[in-house]
């Protein structure tokens, strides 16, 4: 216990040491109800951080569940890299040297394994955050493939995610087969979307 502690309060575990007891109060608050732990399932695209967090490959998950990982990945990695290997580096400016380096290669380590440990949770999480199809769905192109599209009958395909779906729409505007629509509204009572013409959507007229 008494090695544990002695490098475990150790530059530069201490620091990872401290991180991770943030998180695990953290986590401990929420789960008693305290805090607030829901967290959007991806990270916003916009500003250098998520940028940088994309680039990581960290993104998809929880922001509190990916700083934990990190956080804990890097006590593992400081914590048995000082335990075996720090007793043999002389005190002074070269065990400074020593732990600047372990720290280093531990936040690179810790990036390298979270990102592998989150690839298999996005799934999750984009399933949990997912919002509702119709609310995703609103601003999607679509193309008519009925023989017309009036304002009490007409189908249309829509791409969303990848997966091809066939919708029931209305349209002021008649419109024809093959014809590119946008889904602006949807009709709950018919389970149907209103469409306008894709031009006229790009021109900024839809509120017809």
């Amino acid at each position: 216990m008494d090695t544990f502690l002695a490098v475990a309060f150790s530059f530069p575990t201490v620091i990872f040491s401290v991180l991770l007891c943030v998180a695990i109060v953290y986590w401990l608050i929420s789960l008693v109800g305290l805090g607030d732990i829901e967290a959007d399932g991806d990270i916003d695209a916009s500003g250098d951080f998520s940028g940088l967090m994309v680039t990581l490959g960290l993104q998809g998950v929880p922001l509190p569940l990916v700083l934990t990982l990190l956080f804990l990945c890097s006590w593992l990695v400081s914590y048995f890299t000082v335990l075996l290997w720090g007793a043999l580096v002389p005190a002074g400016f070269l065990y400074w040297l020593f732990g600047f380096a372990v720290l280093a290669a531990a936040l690179i380590i810790s990036v390298l394994v979270t990102a592998m440990l989150v690839r298999p949770l996005r799934p999750l999480f984009r399933r949990a955050y997912l919002p509702p199809l119709q609310k995703r769905i609103i601003g999607t192109a679509c193309v008519v493939i009925s023989a017309t599209v009036t304002e009490t009958k007409g189908r249309a395909e829509a791409v969303l995610d990848g997966a091809h779906l066939v919708l029931q729409v209305r349209s002021h505007t008649p419109l024809s087969h093959r014809e590119r629509a946008v889904l602006i509204e949807h009709i709950p009572d018919k389970n149907a979307w209103w469409v306008v013409p894709e031009s006229e959507f790009l021109a900024g007229d839809s509120a017809g």
